[in-house]
């Protein structure tokens, strides 16, 4: 301790604007030595709780969203920021606090980012703003569009940020092959500069989100170190059985999330659908049922159990007992391979991949 004490004292003495002056590292130095916490300090260091949004989504959180392309990544990013600023749930998730969200967008026309806010119809008033920075409106405006590679596109995003106060609690960055031209993705060093842009997003007290896809193994495409300092990650999966020409359809699952446990990290269904009123909006559900709901629809159209087994990802001996249940309460004839009256108006209107047919 009196080793701390004294080297405080020779910071609190460089302090002194009477004193020559002091070079970086002096600067640093004494920065430094004040920024020692002593063993249990740390205990009685008086923080604000965390403020906690939608589900993994908190003050100050660094996430990902990673699919393939044309999956709906960004239908999923757009329900996602409707339910923050409204208040509302999403799927599992519940929604602690209402959030003032920015979108910066790299990629979408925009004439689709204004068809697409047509979702907020049936959302509700919003409760903390919503705002966007679309790269395609910067280059109308005859400016440059935003490059995070260059360093002063990052400081003037912090700038931005930061003079627009507590307007802003989540940032989402859609997407990083958009921002990043001529970036190596698999090149770990370039990310270093990209990461601690992040981070001083996160000290700022920002939750950031940035939106990325996935190669062809499924996987994010690039190097596995940008997941270092994320608090969650959501991979987003195509609906087993569905045919995309129907419409956006898929799964969301946390492969990585230091907060969120239980219900509310599990798995679940995300999908587009026509409103009653007109309009688009979307409906939520648990993979396990929206995966039951599959498989009772493929078999009661007749489709194989080993078929319909290898369609929607679930053993064979799952499926067995979903369609002995499905059976016992009346839903599927004793064959096993066609609906009863009762299950033909529970299940038959699901719609299933031509191809099974």
């Amino acid at each position: 301790m009196s080793g701390v004490n004294e080297f405080l004292n020779q910071a609190q003495a460089a302090d002194d604007p009477m004193q020559a002056p002091l070079s970086d590292t002096t600067v640093k130095g004494a920065l430094l030595c004040r920024g020692i916490l002593v063993e249990g300090e740390l205990k009685t260091l008086n923080l604000p709780p965390v403020k906690k949004y939608l589900g993994p989504i908190h003050k100050g959180a660094l996430g990902e969203i990673y699919g393939l392309r044309g999956l709906g990544k960004t239908w999923f990013r757009d329900a996602l920021s409707l339910c923050l600023t409204r208040g509302l749930d999403f799927g599992p998730l519940k929604c602690k606090n209402h959030a003032g969200v920015l979108i910066i967008d790299g990629e979408m026309p925009l004439h689709l980012l204004k068809e697409r806010s047509a979702l907020a119809a049936h959302t509700g008033e919003p409760l903390s703003p919503l705002d966007i920075v679309s790269n395609e409106y910067l280059y109308t405006l005859g400016g440059p569009v935003i490059n995070l590679a260059d360093a002063e596109w990052r400081q003037a995003i912090l700038d931005t940020v930061r003079r627009a106060g507590d307007r802003w609690d989540v940032i989402f960055i859609d997407n990083l092959s958009s921002f990043l031209p001529g970036i190596s993705e698999n090149d770990s060093e370039s990310w270093g500069p990209i990461n601690a842009f992040l981070l001083e997003l996160r000290w700022m007290g920002k939750a950031v989100i940035f939106v990325h896809h996935a190669g062809k193994s499924g996987d994010q495409r690039g190097t596995s170190g940008r997941e270092d300092q994320l608090d969650f990650v959501w991979k987003l999966t195509p609906t087993p059985g569905h045919n995309p020409q129907d419409g956006c359809s898929l799964e969301a699952t946390l492969t990585k999330s230091r907060s969120l446990t239980g219900a509310e990290a599990a798995p679940f269904s995300f999908a587009l659908t026509s409103d009653p009123d007109g309009g688009l909006t979307w409906v939520t559900s648990g993979v396990k049922e929206s995966r039951r709901e599959m498989v009772i629809a493929l078999l009661g159209n007749g489709i194989k159990q080993n078929e319909a087994a290898g369609a929607v990802g679930m053993s064979k001996g799952y499926v067995s007992k979903i369609k002995a249940g499905a059976i016992r309460d009346g839903i599927l004839e004793k064959n096993g391979t066609t609906f009863t009256s009762a299950g033909r108006v529970q299940y038959g209107g699901i719609e299933i991949d031509g191809s099974f047919l």
